[in-house]
């Protein structure tokens, strides 16, 4: 566990709840040790900072690009809160065996299934690269819906509603049917992302079924 990592994520879970008043559900879900990917949908630059604080792990890592890391102040800030260079537009082994080698030594890793962010907020198809990790790195997955990090100008004045709610881990294996080929490669890979990013919708109609339940 980093000290300085677990420093900033008390501050900014502090600071959040502060400032937005989130909605945080499921928490106790997530596993305190061993193996795991925190599987999240993307909105926002803000959804990193954001999952991170609401994660009650002192172990979490996350994958960035490349080009984050250079800048003089910047880059060993995010290098202290366990961020992991990737080069985009290439297969950076690199990059991703080492968030292989920490997932099998039993740390923890936050994954966008989608693989980029979305736009308009509403969730994109999965992409093969968190069955990938899983797979190889031999862990569970649990998954996480963030609703309303798009917006900061309106959850950081609590003028909008800020959300995320965290399901049940389970191992990769089990997001595919127990007759399914486990042979490494893209097919797995993808029929496990597209198995959480159904969990993370299943959270998603849960979050939007209490608030309008709230505002009714």
């Amino acid at each position: 566990m980093s000290l300085h990592y677990d420093a900033i994520r008390h501050f900014l879970n502090g600071a959040f709840g502060l400032l937005s008043g989130w909605e945080l559900r499921g928490r106790e879900h997530v596993p305190r040790t061993g193996s795991l990917i925190v599987a999240a949908n993307h909105q926002s630059y803000w959804d990193p900072p954001l999952v991170g604080a609401a994660t009650p792990r002192g172990d979490l890592h996350y994958l960035a690009k490349a080009e984050l890391f250079a800048p003089p102040v910047f880059g060993p800030l995010i290098r202290a809160v366990n961020a992991i260079p990737i080069r985009r537009g290439m297969a950076d082994l690199t990059g991703m065996s080492r968030a292989i080698d920490l997932l099998r030594g039993g740390e923890s890793l936050l994954v966008f299934p989608e693989g980029t962010r979305s736009t308009d907020g509403e969730l994109r198809p999965a992409r093969p690269g968190v069955g990938m990790l899983a797979v190889h790195g031999d862990a569970s997955i649990i998954p996480c819906s963030v609703i309303g990090s798009n917006k900061p100008g309106r959850w950081a004045t609590r003028r909008g509603r800020l959300s995320l709610w965290f399901g049940r881990p389970r191992h990769w294996k089990d997001y595919v049917e127990p007759e399914s080929d486990l042979t490494p490669g893209r097919a797995l890979y993808q029929k496990v992302g597209e198995a959480v990013m159904r969990e993370v919708a299943v959270l998603r109609t849960g979050q939007r079924t209490a608030a309008s339940r709230g505002a009714a």
